[in-house]
């Protein structure tokens, strides 16, 4: 009886050291660039990825794990942006069509600090890379930090032509941008605008003739249709405001109405993939989903 004890407690041990070893493996690889990932697209445009206030390699890590597996590219890089603004590069840039995980070190900074950021991530990669293209993805706060950066860079000849943005779940209308308060600010759209503006909001809004014309943008917000208009951190009020800062022919908005498009699971949404597949890369990116 005590053997058979001591062998059932040294085989939980054992699998219990297991899968947290396992866990850990897999959070490790969550912020490591892939090798030798079979790449079904022809696409030459690298995407940057940019997570939200807080952000972690989960962040993002998840959703571009999925897009490998879809074959839509490899995550050919990460980047880690210090506070000071020294990067600090894993893998190769410079791979056409790669997936480039940007993590801020300081992940809780203000948007002016990750704008100066960007614009040294993105001045770094057109001169040490030759990368002239690229396309976006970000969430939430990150959204704003793009939005803010194009306002300011848009047409700069210093940083990559951004061809296509995909905003996830972003407050462009919120006062605290980066936190999630417990009160959600809703701002109600009107014909021509919302009724007020928050200061960051009217500022870029100010700018906004700087933002490429070419660039086009999917933004995307979610609906938990539970009365609050809202993914629960963000108002579709928030989201939607960006429509009034870009024309109408590169601008297209999509609202998910799902239980799982709670703020924190955008990024986590097989719908939102194939929204995000083909506006990036055409609808041979749909193929991925039906040979599934």
């Amino acid at each position: 009886m005590l053997k058979d004890a001591n062998k059932l407690v040294q085989t939980t041990v054992l699998a219990a050291s297991g899968l947290a070893l396992g866990v850990a493996l897999e959070w490790y690889k969550l912020a490591e660039p892939s090798k030798n990932r079979e790449v079904t697209l022809q696409n030459q445009v690298p995407t940057l990825f940019i997570h939200g206030y807080a952000g972690t390699r989960l962040s993002s890590g998840l959703m571009i794990k999925r897009f490998e597996h879809y074959g839509w590219g490899q995550k050919s890089t990460v980047i880690v942006v210090k506070a000071d603004g020294r990067l600090k590069i894993k893998g190769d840039p410079g791979i056409p069509g790669g997936f480039i995980q940007v993590l801020f070190d300081k992940n809780r900074m203000s948007i002016i600090h990750q704008t100066d950021w960007l614009w040294r991530l993105m001045s770094y990669l057109k001169n040490n890379y030759d990368i002239e293209k690229i396309n976006i993805i970000a969430h939430s706060m990150g959204g704003v930090t793009v939005l803010n950066f194009l306002s300011k860079f848009g047409i700069a000849d210093r940083v990559p032509h951004v061809e296509k943005v995909v905003t996830l779940g972003v407050p462009f209308n919120d006062t605290e941008v980066g936190k999630d308060g417990k009160e959600i600010e809703y701002r109600p759209l009107t014909q021509y605008g919302p009724l007020t503006m928050a200061p960051l909001f009217s500022k870029i809004k100010k700018h906004r003739y700087i933002i490429s014309p070419d660039t086009k943008f999917l933004n995307i917000a979610g609906d938990l249709e539970n009365g609050t208009a809202s993914d629960g951190s963000v108002s579709l009020d928030s989201v939607l405001s960006l429509r009034y800062l870009l024309p109408r022919q590169v601008y297209h908005e999509v609202i998910v109405k799902d239980k799982k498009a709670s703020h924190s699971r955008l990024h986590e949404n097989r719908q939102v993939d194939k929204m995000i597949g083909q506006f990036l890369f055409g609808k041979q990116a749909l193929q991925a989903f039906t040979d599934m």
